[in-house]
C-alpha cells in the first residue's frame, strides 16, 4: 500500500494535484458548458426548446472533457505544483529528503486514476451517451433529411431510418420491399423499431401493397431482416467508437478511406494516455526549471497556451494523414515524439531530475 500511496508527504503533493485537477476538470467543463449552450440559442425552435439545449449541452460535456484529458493533465499538474511551490511546500518536501523525480512521480498518482477513469468511460459509457445526444438534436432541430439519414440493404430490399438514437432503438423507418428483378413490391413504413430479447419490433405500422394498391395498419410488426451491430458499426461514425469495436473494425473489409478514419481514431484513444504523460514531463521541466519563480496565473496562462498549441499540431499531423501516404499510427505518435524530446532535452538542460 505504501509502494502506491507513498508516504505523508507523496500523499500530500498527490492530494494538492488531484484537488488543482478536479478544480480544472469543473471550470473547463462549466465554460464548454456555457459555450455549448450559447452556440445551440440560435437553433431554439417549437421543436428544440430550451430544456432540449440544456439537455443536449450536458451530455455534450462528458466527451469533451474526454478529449481534453491530456491539457486538463498538463493544466492540473502546473496548477497543482504551480501552488505547492508558491506555499513553499515544494522546498519542505526536498528538506525531507524528496527528489524532482519523487516529486514528480507523486503528482503522476492522481493523473493515472484520471486517465484510467477517462479510458473506462470512453469504452463503456461515451459512446452510447454521446451518440444519442446527438441523433436527439438533430431529431429535435427537424434538420435530418433522407440525404442526412441512413440507408442499409438486406435480403429484404433496401431500408432507410431517419435516426438511431441508440443501437436498441431506431425511429422513422421505411423498408423497401423488391423481388429478384429489383421491382418494388411493397413500402412498410413505422415510426420506430425497438430491439427487444434480439429481434426488431416495428410500432404504428403502415404498409402498402403497390401491386394491389392495399394500405395496410398495424400496431406492431416483426422486422425479420432488421440491422444487425456489424450494420451499425458500418455507418455509424467512428469518433464515438470504443477502442474494442474500433480494433474489430479496423480489420474488416471496409473502404481505405474508412479503414484510415478508423485507425486514427484508435491510435488517437489507445496512446490519449502518453500525450499526457509527455505533457506532464514537459511541464516538469517548467515547473522545476524556469517558471519555479513565476506566479499561478502566469503558469496558468503558459499551461494553456502550450495546450492549444499541442492541439494545433496534433490536428495537423491527424488532418495531413487523411490526405497523404503517412499513416495514421505516425501522424498520431509523432506529437508525442517531439513533445517527449522536448521535454528531456528541457529537463536534462536545466537539471530537473536530480
Amino acid at each position: 500500500m505504501k509502494f502506491l500511496l507513498g508516504d505523508a508527504v507523496d500523499r500530500n503533493i498527490a492530494f494538492q494535484v488531484a484537488l488543482s485537477l478536479m478544480t480544472v476538470v469543473v471550470t473547463i467543463g462549466a465554460v464548454d458548458f456555457i459555450f455549448l449552450v450559447l452556440s445551440e440559442l440560435s437553433d431554439i425552435s417549437d421543436s428544440y426548446k430550451f430544456i432540449d439545449v440544456l439537455i443536449y449541452c450536458v451530455s455534450k460535456v462528458p466527451y469533451s472533457l474526454y478529449d481534453l484529458m491530456p491539457y486538463l493533465c498538463l493544466i492540473g499538474v502546473m496548477v497543482g505544483l504551480g501552488n505547492l511551490s508558491d506555499q513553499g511546500e515544494l522546498v519542505a518536501s526536498k528538506i525531507l529528503g524528496k527528489s524532482n523525480l519523487s516529486i514528480l512521480l507523486s503528482s503522476i498518482r492522481p493523473i493515472l486514476v484520471f486517465l484510467l477513469l477517462g479510458l473506462i468511460a470512453s469504452e463503456f459509457w461515451l459512446p452510447g451517451l454521446s451518440q444519442k445526444a446527438e441523433e436527439s438534436r438533430l431529431l429535435k432541430q427537424e434538420v435530418i433529411n433522407s440525404d442526412q439519414g441512413y440507408w442499409l440493404a438486406s435480403s429484404e430490399g433496401f431500408s432507410y431510418f431517419r435516426s438511431t438514437p441508440s443501437k436498441n432503438l431506431i425511429e422513422d423507418i421505411t423498408i423497401y420491399s423488391i423481388d429478384s428483378e429489383f421491382k418494388l413490391l411493397e413500402i412498410k413504413k413505422a415510426r420506430k423499431a425497438i430491439l427487444v430479447s434480439g429481434d426488431w419490433k416495428l410500432n404504428d405500422v403502415e404498409v402498402e401493397n403497390i401491386s394491389e394498391g392495399l394500405i395496410l395498419e398495424d400496431k406492431e410488426m416483426a422486422w425479420k431482416t432488421g440491422p444487425k451491430d456489424s450494420d451499425f458499426n458500418l455507418i455509424l461514425s467512428p469518433k464515438y467508437f470504443p477502442l474494442s469495436l474500433l480494433k474489430q473494425q479496423m480489420s474488416n473489409d471496409v473502404s481505405e478511406y474508412r479503414r484510415n478514419l478508423l485507425a486514427l481514431e484508435f491510435w488517437r484513444k489507445l496512446l490519449q494516455p502518453f500525450v499526457a504523460l509527455a505533457l506532464i514531463l514537459l511541464a516538469a521541466s517548467f515547473i522545476f526549471g524556469p517558471m519555479r519563480d513565476q506566479r499561478s496565473g502566469q503558469r496558468i496562462i503558459i499551461g494553456i497556451v502550450l495546450a492549444f498549441g499541442v492541439n494545433i499540431i496534433k490536428s495537423l499531423f491527424e488532418s495531413i494523414s487523411m490526405v497523404s501516404n503517412m499513416t495514421p499510427f505516425v501522424a498520431v505518435i509523432t506529437p508525442i515524439a517531439l513533445i517527449l524530446l522536448i521535454g528531456l532535452f528541457l529537463i536534462k538542460r536545466t537539471k530537473v531530475i536530480s
